[in-house]
């Protein structure tokens, strides 16, 4: 479960350098996630960091959504990233409980670094800021996106075309449907 961790540590820093990108007046900013505008996105990042640990806590997914406290979205999510760093350090290498099924911790915390890492480059999308996800983390996300996303419909876009010699954060997004190519979501300014 080390290199998942190393991952998840990573696609936490990066997010969390997006998420300081953010001011309070952005929140209705469009996102590469459609009909999502910022603010919907934090919520939602939040939720699944919070889902995350408590996955590594109690060594189940719950089918119930983790609620989202009112306040600043971003200080909520860098809260949870620091709660998700320490549980994820501390958790026991027992696996998940998934709808019943045992999912190894590794396979978890790999699936919430990729969930982590692209929301923070959707975030930074929409701030207007090119960003890409760090080589040393979409590398090795990629090599286990086949594995991680055997359905598409209802949670991620058509996968986006891109050169073979783009890099690795560009393939990452692309792979999840984002075209890192496209223009900066920023409107009204």
């Amino acid at each position: 479960m080390t290199n998942a961790m190393v991952l998840l540590a990573g696609s936490i820093s990066y997010a969390l350098g997006a998420i300081a990108l953010v001011t309070p007046g952005d929140v209705s900013r469009p996102t590469p996630c459609a009909d999502w505008d910022l603010g919907t996105l934090l919520r939602h990042l939040g939720e699944s960091i919070a889902a995350l640990d408590e996955a590594l806590l109690t060594g189940v997914i719950g089918i119930n959504p983790v609620a989202y406290p009112a306040g600043d979205p971003v200080e909520m999510l860098r809260d949870r990233a620091a709660d998700l760093l320490y549980s994820a350090f501390t958790a026991s290498e027992m696996p998940i409980l998934v709808d019943g099924l045992p999912v190894s911790a590794g396979t978890i915390v790999t699936t919430g670094a990729v969930e982590i890492a692209v929301h923070g480059w959707d975030i930074s999308a929409a701030c207007g800021c090119d960003r890409p996800v760090p080589a040393d983390i979409a590398g090795p996300l990629i090599q286990r996106l086949p594995q991680l996303v055997t359905a598409r419909e209802g949670l991620f876009g058509p996968r986006v075309a891109v050169p073979r010699c783009a890099s690795a954060g560009s393939q990452l997004v692309a792979y999840l449907g984002r075209d890192p190519s496209g223009p900066a979501l920023v409107t009204g300014e």
